[in-house]
């Protein structure tokens, strides 16, 4: 990844999480040097790996294990800019999602926001494309709450999820039977996601002109599109493996047409970059496998398969070429408090 380029997030971003650690007695410049970046946020944007380590420090500063969840139930909208003023005038929870996920972009960058229908369900998903930017747990579970909270204020008090999926392994947020999300949680997942009847789409949110809605939408969903096809070559081709890892196939070819170049243009543009795609795809897999064996005692097998190895001796090839120790040495490490290794480059 090009050494200049840094993902983002709108840096009003911040407002609320730092208003919550006000109110329960934190020192925000303590939370704020404890984390390494600065407590001057007069600029539009801010480094997104500064926002969610604010978040991450804040939960262990102040000895709320909840605090990106308890942050997000009472998150304004407006802090994050335009799309978020337009979203609380959308004529239905289904119009502010789609805008949501089509204007993300201008929100917070390298990351996935998705809506997609299964039966008579709907999963919001949610997950960062950038695997250095890690822990994240407060981040997600602070986005998830946003969206929870949304969809309870239009649904009920008493509405809750089918389900929330979390890729981290634990979390402390089905104690919080006030704020949380009261339903089943399954940990260590492919993405974070709230699932929910599909019905709860049409439910209407404000009384206002649907085509001007409509206008506005398809103006900040271009500009969201115009800023993602800015980023590098490198970046794109990254968030596009890591929207796959665990899920979906990781064909050259598909990624290729998905950024709308042919495989051999892909190529020539990576080489301009230096890069390659096997090295990112390389890059990627060990980083995320570094994630898991830290994380959990999931099975090498599991791990093998979820970042797309056809057999476990592979995926420890690979491991140990690039990390010069072999997965079970690095989870051994780990688990004793060593530093087992370097992490990569970008």
């Amino acid at each position: 990844m090009p050494d200049s380029y840094r993902p983002n997030i709108v840096s009003t971003a911040l407002n609320d999480p730092i208003r919550v650690a006000k109110q329960k007695g934190g020192d925000v410049a303590r939370i704020c040097e404890r984390a390494g970046i600065s407590d001057d946020l007069t600029g539009d944007m801010m480094s997104l790996d500064d926002f969610v380590r604010f978040i991450q420090v804040a939960s262990e500063d102040l000895g709320a294990p909840d605090f990106g969840w308890e942050a997000g139930a009472s998150f304004d909208l407006r802090n994050i800019g335009e799309v978020g003023r337009f979203i609380l005038e959308a004529p239905t929870l289904g119009a502010a999602l789609t805008l949501f996920r089509k204007a993300f972009a201008m929100v917070q960058s390298d990351s996935e926001l998705s809506v997609t229908i299964e039966g008579d369900e709907a999963v919001l998903s949610y997950r960062i494309l950038d695997l250095s930017i890690w822990p994240r747990q407060q981040d997600i579970e602070l986005t998830l709450s946003v969206f929870h909270r949304l969809l309870k204020t239009l649904a009920g008090a008493d509405w809750r999820p089918t389900l929330m999926t979390l890729e981290h392994d634990t979390s402390a947020i089905w104690k919080n039977a006030s704020i949380g999300p009261n339903c089943r949680i399954r940990y260590e997942a492919a993405t974070n996601s709230l699932r929910f009847p599909v019905a709860l789409l049409d439910l209407p949110m404000k009384p206002v002109d649907s085509k001007g809605f409509t206008i506005l939408s398809s103006a900040l969903s271009q500009e969201a599109c115009k800023r993602e096809r800015e980023a590098p070559v490198t970046v794109r081709v990254r968030r596009e493996i890591i929207r796959r890892l665990g899920r979906d196939t990781v064909d050259q070819t598909e990624i290729a047409r998905v950024l709308g170049y042919s495989r051999r243009t892909l190529r020539r543009r990576l080489v301009a970059e230096d890069r390659s795609f096997s090295g990112i795809l390389s890059d990627c897999r060990i980083r995320y496998a570094e994630h898991m064996l830290c994380a959990s005692g999931r099975p090498l097998s599991q791990i093998a398969d979820r970042l797309g190895y056809a057999e476990v001796s592979a995926f420890e090839r690979a491991f140990r070429t690039r990390k010069g120790i072999t997965p079970a040495q690095f989870r051994k490490h780990d688990d004793t408090g060593k530093d087992a290794t370097p992490a990569l480059s970008g």
